[in-house]
């Protein structure tokens, strides 16, 4: 046992007199070690007066002070548990988050016996509204180390305080509301990680209780989420936002009600598996419970354990009210497959009776003549009843099934397709929120095509539409049909030639999900027909009145909805067989010449011209005019004459040729979208035909200032939307120039996603790191001198990232060229007479260095010379943990560069970050005589700016 020598009152006396400043008083207490100091100190006046958060109302700040005498009795907890514990008691109360952490490391270092006295004060900390730093994680600890120690009763009352939920409480309106969402008083991962890290300590000595705990949690937070009228129905709508009570996909986001339901289930999984409590019982504990969820965690508990109680999972297999319960679904059908093997003969009957017996055909007449004002036909009821039952079986499993079942399943499948996630009442994909529908996607599949076509003909949308079907949101669920079985539409699709514009672009649209997402293949013969008879249809329908967009205001959608259709059928290599190209090229002709986009919408858009023609049926047609000729290029490369039928470029397909010369006359054509699409196709029309290309680019790329306009439209798209390509450099080198002299002079009426100028600085990076472009190429020196700082610092931020990117070590040629340009950016830094203006370029060597590419001395050196120029540097928290690595071989530099970013970091959030690289990068430097003393002065600087951690690494301590 270590021995301290008490202080004398002289000692204390002087020690008193001497913290005349804030710097005296924290190197004091910072540095005692002698724990004979903490009575003296006390009755003297010391440790009763904690700071409190200091508000700044002006400014809408507040900060959090450092208390040193807290620190100190964090380290003293160990060696006087008693007397600190004792002066925790006595002590006023705070909220600020940098005492509190202290107060609980000391509570944390006492033994449990001594630290629960201060339950009432740990209940207080819990509560504080600035759980902040690491607060939450050292009480969840703190509430562990009573549970380790018995101290069940404190540990769960710390437990309800800090893991209790509530709704926003600066905003009184959202209590009740559709809206509401309980959550706790820190951050979501913090609750998390105590429910998983340190809650289950206390499941180990007192099961029940704890699990009780969190019952009570999750009810309460459960009836906060809910509309009073909800809590007093019961329901608690858990399929909605914890889908699955295992871990899934599906359980998307963050939400207070998830992480107790994970808690929950964990915690009752652990009780079992360690004997803490029987199955049944648990079960049965469970059940007893008010809402839906607590079913499905017990329903989750007998698949986990369906060996221990087989008799107790045989009888909730056989409950009809299980099998028929929506709320309770997910979890039934995986005990389901996981336990109908073990049952008995006679229960699995049971089961495969419900079947048979198949669904309620009396509430399904009775639907369906509401919604439709007509009984179902036979058909569609055997329809319904067989894919009832094919979902019923999947539940169990085909390879559950008894063999007679199994064939029957198979025929099922056969007839109407295997069903897409039986395991969930609802699947959760993205998706829009929009316009409703009068038929559900089940209720279409059930039906023919003919009665769909004969629905879609008669059924007239309410008058008042809002919130009400309408046609659009027929036709988004029409689509979403289509798309999953396309050869049963398409075999029929002549007969939508009879109904609303709406539904013919549902048509339309689901076809081209289908073959994006790879469905069956499709016969195109009267899906064709009917494309030829719409764009021979008058586009504007006369007399035709749209209110709220409930449905297509002309034929305009359905054209550029074709024209979509075909763009993916060019797209797909399989998809459009080159028997139809004649007759496909005939109706994407006829698009062309569509007037959507007119000039005045062009005038009126906010959108840039790149995404202008994707939204516009002209536009559309366009971009699939260039698929259409890469579909043929595609099939000239596998013909025996391949070479030399490409070699004619266009000449192999004229019809392209005679489309793009017509649209480039400006005459004809004058849109900036479809100009547009000139820029944003370049690389691939170079490909189709480099002698057009270049016989062109000037037309498309017009450099003259009249058509200033037109290049932008092009180039920019050019620019914004492709990598940079050899092949298309060669050919646009004058325009590159001439976008580089224009830097700075883009229009900004209608901004582009992304930054033409950042993008021009991408591309000229690669084509120079490429050796497509010297250092002292005109265009890369006119870049330098027109750029402004931003523009080169992101230019160089885009070279370290890529090089961040690359896997394994890079090309030494790539490196010295780079190497090369970062010296010269460097030099012109220095010589420069505003080195302030090179800020952003010296601050982008960060990437660099972080990248881990370079010669090491090399790289320190420039970070050197970056950080003299700039100050700071990015990425910093990257660039720490790079030093940490680079200190064991160049310990001096390193430290010397950690010593320029700590002291130009005022604000402290990037040392917060960074403390454990700092603390490694310094622990070699200490280790090393050259780089000792730099060291040194790296923790005394941290030190006086209160991050008093680094200083165990000095090894010195007051006796």
């Amino acid at each position: 046992m270590r021995s301290w020598k008490k202080p004398t009152p002289e000692q204390v006396d002087r020690a008193i007199a001497l913290l005349v400043c804030a710097e005296h008083y924290r190197y004091f207490f910072d540095r005692l070690e002698n724990p004979e100091w903490l009575k003296p100190l006390w009755n003297e006046g010391f440790f009763k007066h904690p700071p409190q958060p200091v508000r700044n109302e002006e400014k809408g700040t507040i900060r959090f002070p450092p208390w040193p005498e807290a620190r100190y009795l964090a380290r003293m907890a160990k060696y006087k548990p008693d007397v600190v514990a004792e002066i925790i008691q006595q002590m006023e109360d705070t909220e600020n988050p940098a005492v509190l952490q202290a107060l609980i490391e000391a509570a944390l270092a006492m033994p449990p016996e001594i630290s629960v006295t201060l339950v009432e004060k740990a209940l207080k900390w819990a509560a504080t509204p600035y759980l902040l730093l690491l607060l939450p994680e050292k009480l969840g600890a703190l509430l562990a180390h009573w549970a380790r120690a018995g101290k069940a009763e404190e540990a769960l009352r710390l437990a309800s305080e800090l893991l209790d939920v509530s709704l926003d409480a600066s905003d009184p309106d959202v209590a009740h509301s559709l809206l509401s969402e309980p959550r706790p008083r820190f951050k979501m991962w913090d609750y998390e990680q105590i429910l998983e890290e340190h809650y289950p300590e206390l499941v180990r000595i007192a099961p029940f209780p704890a699990l009780e705990l969190l019952c009570n949690l999750l009810d309460k937070a459960i009836r906060l989420s809910l509309r009073r009228e909800e809590v007093q129905e019961g329901t608690d709508f858990s399929t909605t936002w914890r889908p699955a009570i295992e871990d899934h996909p599906q359980n998307m986001g963050e939400d207070a009600r998830k992480a107790l339901v994970s808690g929950l289930r964990d915690a009752a999984e652990m009780a079992v598996r360690q004997d803490k409590a029987p199955l049944e019982e648990m079960v049965a504990f469970l059940e007893a419970k008010p809402w839906n969820v607590f079913r499905r965690i017990a329903l989750h508990l007998l698949r986990v354990f369906h060996e221990q109680a087989k008799g107790l999972v045989a009888a909730h297999l056989t409950d009809r009210e299980l099998f028929e319960d929506v709320g309770v679904r997910h979890e039934y059908i995986l005990l389901l497959r996981k336990g109908f093997s073990a049952l008995s003969p006679e229960d699995q009957h049971t089961i495969l009776r419900w079947i048979e017996e198949g669904p309620e055909i009396k509430q399904f007449r009775a639907e369906w003549q509401e919604r439709h004002g007509q009984a179902p036909t036979e058909e569609e009821i055997d329809r319904y009843r067989e894919i009832w039952q094919r979902d019923r079986l999947a539940w169990i499993g085909p390879e559950n099934l008894p063999e007679d079942w199994r064939a029957q399943y198979r025929a099922l499948v056969q007839r109407y397709g295997e069903p897409e996630h039986p395991e969930f009442p609802v699947y959760f994909t993205v998706s829009e929120v929009g316009p409703r529908s009068p038929k559900t996607a089940e209720e279409l599949k059930a039906m023919s095509v003919e009665a769909i076509v004969t629905f879609l003909k008669t059924w007239q949308p309410p008058e008042e539409m809002f919130q009400e079907p309408s046609p659009e949101g027929l036709g988004r669920v029409l689509a979403s049909v289509v798309a999953e079985e396309p050869g049963r539409f398409t075999e029929q699709a002549e007969h939508f030639q009879e109904t609303d514009p709406t539904y013919v672009r549902a048509l339309f649209e689901g076809l081209r999900q289908a073959i994006e997402q790879h469905k069956q293949a499709f016969n195109w013969d009267q899906v064709l027909r009917l494309s030829h008879w719409v764009v021979t249809q008058p586009r504007d329908i006369p007399g035709r009145k749209v209110h709220h967009f409930e449905r297509d205001p002309d034929w305009g959608w359905a054209r550029k909805a074709l024209a979509e259709l075909f763009d993916a059928g060019f797209r797909q290599e399989t998809a459009l067989p080159m028997a139809y190209r004649e007759r496909a090229w005939t109706i994407l002709q006829q698009l062309t010449g569509d007037p959507d986009p007119t000039p005045s919408r062009e005038k009126d858009t906010s959108m840039d011209p790149a995404t202008l023609s994707i939204n516009t049926t002209r536009g559309a047609a366009m971009h699939a005019v260039l698929q259409y000729a890469l579909w043929i290029r595609r099939y000239l490369k596998k013909q025996a004459d391949a070479s030399e039928r490409l070699a004619k470029g266009f000449e192999e397909m004229p019809e392209v040729r005679a489309v793009l010369e017509a649209h480039l006359d400006l005459a004809k054509d004058p849109s900036f979208a479809i100009r547009a699409v000139y820029g944003q196709w370049f690389p691939w029309l170079a490909l189709l035909d480099e002698g057009w290309a270049h016989e062109h680019v000037t037309r498309i790329f017009p450099l003259n200032e009249e058509e200033r306009a037109y290049f932008e439209a092009a180039w920019n798209a050019y620019i914004a939307l492709n990598r940079p390509y050899d092949n298309a450099f060669d050919l646009l080198r004058e325009q590159y120039g001439h976008a580089v002299k224009r830097i700075g002079h883009q229009r900004e009426e209608k901004p582009w996603h992304a930054d033409p100028d950042k993008r021009l600085a991408e591309h000229l990076m690669v084509f120079f790191w490429r050796g497509k472009l010297p250092l002292d190429d005109p265009l890369l020196t006119t870049f330098w001198e027109q750029a402004p700082g931003t523009l080169r610092g992101h230019a160089l931020d885009f070279v370290g990232r890529a090089l961040m990117q690359t896997e394994g070590q890079a090309p030494e040629e790539i490196l010295d060229r780079l190497k090369r340009l970062w010296e010269s950016r460097l030099e012109q830094a220095r010589t420069s007479s505003s080195s302030s203006a090179f800020a952003e370029e010296m601050r982008a060597f960060g990437w660099w260095f972080v990248s881990a590419k370079f010669d090491t001395c090399w790289a320190l050196d420039q970070l050197i010379a970056s950080l003299e120029i700039a100050g700071q540097i990015e990425p910093t928290r990257m660039v720490l943990e790079r030093l940490a690595e680079t200190a064991q071989t160049h310990p001096l530099k390193s430290v010397e560069c950690l010593k320029m970013i700590v002291e130009a970091d005022i604000e402290g959030w990037e040392l917060y970050a960074g403390q454990e690289h700092i603390r490694q990068a310094l622990q070699w430097a200490l280790g090393t005589p050259e780089a000792k003393q730099t060291a040194e002065q790296v923790i005394h600087y941290l030190g006086s700016r209160g991050f008093l951690e680094y200083r165990d690494l000095l090894h010195f301590s007051i006796q």
